[in-house]
């Protein structure tokens, strides 16, 4: 009460002269990002949001793969925050930017995706056309620099397109190829799903039970007493992510799901088990933790043995192969890709493959050879709300032109990853990427949306 009757009693010139000062960020900002001198971006960074100078390769990628924005509304949506909804230039994506302002510069931004606009409608084509259409634009993203990868699209066992674009190295030495392995970030989740949905199917874990009611050891709290093996695949647990400080200056120290629990064991609920949606990487390493404890096996032993075997996986693996395998690059070309650690698999994804590899992951998914019918149902059906699109236990369900697709992304410094299966029509879009975020993204969806619907 006090705060809206110090505002109603302030001149109305000094609040018109606040709100002018506030928006006028998003213009400086904007012209920033799009100014084709690839050091304004950086230089305006460093001097107007200093809080964001470590991350700015990661902003320098977007700009990149994003080829700039246009804006297509904006809207002071608190009184120091400008909110901007805004289009790729070279690409399909749609996003919504967020500046909260301080008193002398800006204090955050963030970058969020967004669905299309109702009036957006791009002209699905027939299969031919839309292959083409996507190598077309894949060869002039890699002539321009501004992708590298592989992309494998199919219809069932029916390969569509298996191309590599680019090369797997910041120096540009090594051509990437059909068997050059990838990190996939989190949509190694995928195979995490799988395995505890055959421990289901097995009778030997129970949607229903809690992390407490397999993990002993865990500590006496309220979230391992109510947290269920169903909320951690959903990510309906509260149970969050383990990224921050407490990792930076442990993660030398954290190999095993042991490990974690150990270091983040203590925590309580981020918000009430089953409440709503909440992307958590430490659900999956406790799912990780489940795995071993009621399968005997640890986690990459039980994927090697029940996932990858199975399907005929032999490119994938937790960790990187000393050869073949693409390095992650942070940062842009035009401003200099910078070569990144490779990064090793846990159960909340980091893991290694390449697009043959998913393409026989979604065979064995499609023909049942993985689970069962009624257990493959349970992956690929929608059962929570998440943002633009919906959650199974464990997979995305998103809808991309009106055309279902059940799958998952991985993203990270230096690596995007996209798998999307569309069970109208037997497609399968495979998009592996060592360059960050939206890169494979931004190749999956424009595929998605253009190929036939049946």
């Amino acid at each position: 009460m006090s705060s809206g009757l110090a505002l109603a009693c302030l001149p109305r010139r000094s609040f018109a002269a606040e709100t002018r000062a506030v928006r006028d960020w998003l213009p400086e900002w904007l012209n920033a990002f799009n100014d084709p001198d690839a050091a304004a971006y950086p230089d305006f960074v460093r001097r107007n949001i200093p809080d964001l100078v470590p991350y700015l390769d990661e902003d320098l990628a977007v700009r990149e793969a994003s080829g700039g924005f246009v804006v297509l509304r904006s809207e002071q949506t608190a009184s120091r925050q400008i909110t901007a909804w805004v289009r790729d230039r070279s690409w399909d994506r749609f996003s919504k930017v967020v500046l909260s302002i301080g008193d002398k510069n800006i204090d955050d931004l963030s970058f969020a995706g967004a669905a299309a606009p109702a009036e957006f409608i791009i002209p699905r084509m027939s299969e031919v056309q839309a292959v083409r259409a996507v190598h077309r634009k894949l060869r002039d993203e890699t002539a321009a620099n501004r992708f590298s990868g592989a992309v494998l699209i199919a219809k069932g066992n029916r390969i569509l397109l298996r191309k590599a674009y680019g090369a797997l190295d910041a120096a540009n030495t090594q051509a990437i190829t059909h068997a050059t392995r990838f990190c996939i970030g989190s949509a190694g989740k995928m195979f995490m799903a799988v395995s505890i949905l055959q421990l289901i199917q097995a009778g030997r874990l129970k949607l229903s039970d809690t992390i407490a009611t397999h993990l002993r050891e865990y500590p006496d709290t309220l979230l391992a007493r109510t947290v269920t093996v169903q909320q951690l695949l959903t990510h309906t647990g509260g149970t969050g992510d383990f990224f921050g400080p407490d990792y930076e200056a442990h993660a030398s120290e954290l190999h095993t799901p042991a490990d974690f629990v150990r270091l983040f064991g203590q925590r309580d609920p981020s918000f009430v088990p089953g409440s709503h949606w909440g992307y958590s990487n430490f659900g999956f390493i406790l799912l990780g933790a489940i795995l071993e404890q009621v399968s005997g096996q640890s986690w990459d032993n039980y994927l090697a043995r029940n996932i990858f075997d199975v399907a005929g996986m032999r490119a994938t693996s937790a960790i990187a192969s000393p050869s073949d395998t693409a390095v992650p690059l942070g940062g842009a070309a035009r401003t200099g890709l910078k070569p990144l650690p490779y990064y090793t698999g846990l159960p909340a994804g980091g893991g290694y493959s390449t697009t043959d590899d998913l393409h026989r992951f979604a065979t064995a998914l499609e023909e049942n050879t993985l689970l069962d019918p009624a257990h493959r149902h349970m992956l690929k059906t929608a059962s929570v709300s998440a943002g633009n699109a919906q959650w199974s236990l464990g997979l995305r369900i998103a809808t991309r032109n009106g055309a279902i697709c059940y799958g998952h992304g991985g993203s990270a410094p230096g690596v995007n990853a996209d798998f999307a299966i569309y069970p109208g029509s037997g497609y399968s879009i495979i998009v592996l990427c060592n360059r960050g975020h939206p890169h494979a993204v931004n190749v999956a969806e424009y595929a998605g949306t253009r190929l036939p619907m049946f």
